[in-house]
């Protein structure tokens, strides 16, 4: 049986995404901030139940507000989230993910649009976009950059209204049928 990770996957687009992996057959481990924090280290112990082989790390940090209110802890902790801890987490567990085995990262319109509601989400999604490319061409690892607008997730509902501008809203369960096709995974 095919062995997945999804951090983040406690609820929200993690969520649907675990529950879609399962309904496929695979045998998911979601984690969720209370067990895995990608902004702790010491929180990333793994069962040793052997290799995965896919890991999808959806985990998210949105912190809506002007951009000038922004503390340098607050934009460290969406970097962290996005980029930085699943790039060190990926490092920290390299022999849970061999050759062969996929690698999902879920990123927003926001890593490219010029929205400021959350500029340090986006800032963290752009260089989620970089980690992606450079793991990609270094590692032998399937690498799957999932790009998505908005999902009906709590983190939507932390958003101002006036910064939708009447774009369509997909539900979490739809999110997942598009990652699991983008990174073809049934």
């Amino acid at each position: 049986m095919r062995r997945a990770l999804v951090v983040g996957g406690t609820r929200g687009i993690g969520l649907a995404l675990a529950n879609k992996l399962a309904d496929l057959g695979w045998d998911v481990l979601a984690t969720g901030k209370a067990s895995l924090d990608l902004e702790l280290q010491e929180t990333w112990d793994l069962p040793d139940e052997g290799a995965f082989d896919l890991v999808v790390f959806s985990a998210g940090d949105l912190r809506p507000g002007k951009w000038d209110t922004k503390s340098m802890a607050d934009l460290c902790s969406s970097y962290m989230v996005h980029a930085a801890g699943p790039v060190a987490f990926l490092a920290h567990h390299r022999r849970l993910f061999p050759w062969w085995a996929k690698v999902v990262f879920i990123t927003s319109v926001g890593a490219r649009n010029a929205g400021a509601v959350d500029v340090g989400y986006g800032m963290a999604k752009a260089a989620l976009n970089k980690a992606a490319l450079a793991l990609a061409a270094e590692e032998s690892w399937q690498v799957t950059l999932v790009e998505l607008d908005l999902v009906n997730t709590r983190m939507l509902s932390l958003l101002p209204a006036d910064t939708l501008h009447g774009r369509r809203i997909m539900e979490p369960e739809e999110a997942a049928d598009l990652i699991v096709a983008k990174a073809d995974l049934a």
